[in-house]
């Protein structure tokens, strides 16, 4: 992870992403930081504490997110307040429960 952090920030604070290419087409660049260069796309990654996660590619982006409380606070295991980190739209756990059960499906009514 060390060597794969360093080459990433030795490429960042020169504007490139030979990897992923972040920021080689306009359109990205639009969506990008404006007042961020060289690249308003990427930046090295320098400030920690750093985190590693698994993750599990799935084919719809409401598969199943972080589980949070009626103010979009993030909860641990414990279902205590994660100080700090919030969750919102595909990143926050589906009333669903993790399951998908057709495309265009709705909300439950309250």
């Amino acid at each position: 992870m060390e060597a794969t952090v360093a080459a990433y920030n030795r490429d960042a604070r020169e504007g490139r992403d030979p990897a992923f290419g972040k920021g080689s087409r306009a359109y990205n660049r639009y969506q990008g930081d404006a007042v961020h260069g060289p690249n308003p796309c990427i930046a090295p990654v320098e400030h920690g504490p750093f985190y590693a996660i698994k993750l599990v590619i799935g084919d719809l982006g409401t598969y199943a997110g972080l589980k949070t409380d009626e103010r979009a606070r993030a909860l641990d295991a414990d279902r205590k307040v994660i100080a700090g980190l919030y969750a919102a739209g595909n990143d926050m756990a589906s009333i669903m429960g993790g399951n998908f059960p057709a495309p265009a499906s709705r909300s439950l009514p309250r």
